[in-house]
C-alpha cells in the first residue's frame, strides 16, 4: 500500500464501519462482486472477511486508491494507486465543488465536498421540510430556507460536532443511495426523528431523483465519490471522539 497518511485514521476505526467501506469498494448495488475490484482474491481478505475488517483496514485503503485511479496509469504507480489527496481533488472537481484551493488540506476538500452535497439536497426539499430539520438541529427562525438551514449546519459543526454527524449521517446515506442503489449504513445511528425521517422516508427517495441532473461521468465515478463521502464522514466521526477522548488520538 502507498503510504497515506490522509488514510491511517482507519485503524482506528470499528470493524462495522470498515465492513461498510469494504462493500462499497468490492459489491454493486445488487450485491455482486463488481468486476473490477482487486480486493476479494486477496488472502487476508478470504481470512478476515467478514468477520474482522479491522484487520484488513491497509487493504480496504489500497483498494480505494485503485479505484480512485486510471488503470492503465495504476499499472506505472506499481499497482498502487494515487494518492487520497488526489483522489478528494479529482471528486471536488467532478462535482463542482467551489473554493478548493490548492493548499487546502484533505480535510478541508472533504467539508468542502460534504457542504456541496448538503446544498444539493436541501435545493430539493421544501419549506416544512426545511423547518422539521431546523427543529432538529434546535434552532428557531421565522423562515425556513436552504441558506438558513446551511448556516444552522455550519454553526453546529462548530458548536456540536456530535449533533452535525448525526445530521450529515441521514444526508450521506441518501447521496450514496443516489450514485450506487443502496444506502450505507452509519453504525449507532439507527433511529430517525421525526425531522430525519423526512430525508429517509418516502419524500427523501423521491427527493433522490432531482439528483440525476448530478451527472456522474464513469462508472469507476459512481464508486470513488460515496467512497470519499464514506471516508470523509468517518474522519468527521473520528474527529469527534478524538474530541471527546483526546487520548485516543495521540
Amino acid at each position: 500500500m502507498r503510504t497515506d497518511i490522509d488514510l491511517d485514521f482507519l485503524k482506528y476505526c470499528s470493524h462495522t464501519e470498515l465492513r461498510e467501506l469494504c462493500d462499497l469498494l468490492t459489491h454493486d448495488e445488487k450485491g455482486n462482486l463488481r468486476l473490477s475490484e482487486n480486493l476479494t482474491d486477496k488472502d487476508s481478505y478470504i481470512e478476515n472477511y467478514p468477520h474482522n475488517c479491522k484487520a484488513i483496514w491497509q487493504d480496504i485503503a489500497l483498494e480505494l486508491q485503485l479505484f480512485g485511479g486510471n488503470t492503465f496509469a495504476n499499472l506505472f504507480r506499481h499497482g498502487r494507486g494515487p494518492s487520497y489527496e488526489s483522489i478528494v481533488c479529482d471528486v471536488c472537481k467532478q462535482l463542482k465543488v467551489e473554493g478548493i484551493g490548492v493548499h487546502d488540506s484533505v480535510e478541508e476538500m472533504e467539508r468542502a465536498l460534504l457542504d456541496k452535497v448538503t446544498e444539493k439536497m436541501l435545493d430539493e426539499l421544501t419549506a416544512e421540510q426545511l423547518k422539521e430539520i431546523m427543529k432538529e438541529l434546535d434552532i428557531r427562525k421565522r423562515t425556513y430556507t436552504k441558506q438558513a438551514v446551511m448556516a444552522a449546519l455550519l454553526l453546529t459543526r462548530r458548536m456540536n460536532l456530535r449533533l452535525y454527524y448525526y445530521v450529515m449521517s441521514y444526508i450521506l446515506r441518501m447521496a450514496t443511495n443516489m450514485l450506487i442503489g443502496r444506502g450505507v449504513l452509519v453504525a449507532g445511528f439507527g433511529l430517525l426523528s421525526r425531522g430525519l425521517s423526512v430525508l429517509m422516508g418516502p419524500v427523501g427517495w423521491i427527493l433522490l431523483s432531482g439528483w440525476t441532473a448530478w451527472d456522474i461521468a464513469g462508472p469507476a465515478y459512481r464508486v470513488t465519490i460515496p467512497a470519499v463521502l464514506q471516508v470523509a464522514f468517518l474522519r468527521l466521526k473520528y474527529s469527534e471522539s478524538c474530541e471527546t477522548n483526546q487520548s485516543k488520538c495521540v
